[in-house]
């Protein structure tokens, strides 16, 4: 979760949109897909919400995050650069405020064994 946190926090608008807009994926989709970010589908609702796009994303899609995730980059691929300036923004400062709600900035793999194993586990 560590590198996909530094990854959005790098993204940014490069000259070349074409490049803005392959980063964006590259970090887009992996948070859409992430299980520890969003529990279930509905919860994405709340950061697509937030995205300019430019028509409405239906309720129907948030049933299946593999289609959800289709239909916005589809949305993103016609973006102006405008847009996806403002979606980038919208993006970053909604995912890192819902990474350090959720507290998983911090942890990493390693950590998460060893409190989960030790001897001062409250589970």
């Amino acid at each position: 979760m560590i590198t996909l946190w530094k990854r959005i926090k790098l993204l940014e608008v490069r000259r070349d949109p074409y490049q803005t807009k392959m980063d964006f994926y590259a970090v887009l989709i992996p948070t859409l897909l992430s299980r520890e970010i969003f529990k279930n589908n509905r919860e994405i609702k709340e950061l697509i919400e937030k995205l300019k796009l430019k028509i409405s994303i239906k309720d129907y899609l948030f049933d299946s995050r593999t289609a959800l995730i289709a239909r916005v980059i589809r949305e993103i691929q016609s973006d102006s650069e405008e847009d996806l300036e403002f979606n980038i923004e919208v993006f970053k400062k909604t995912t890192i405020k819902l990474l350090e709600q959720k507290d998983l900035i911090h942890t990493n793999e390693v950590t998460n064994i060893i409190n989960k194993f030790s001897r001062n586990s409250k589970e």
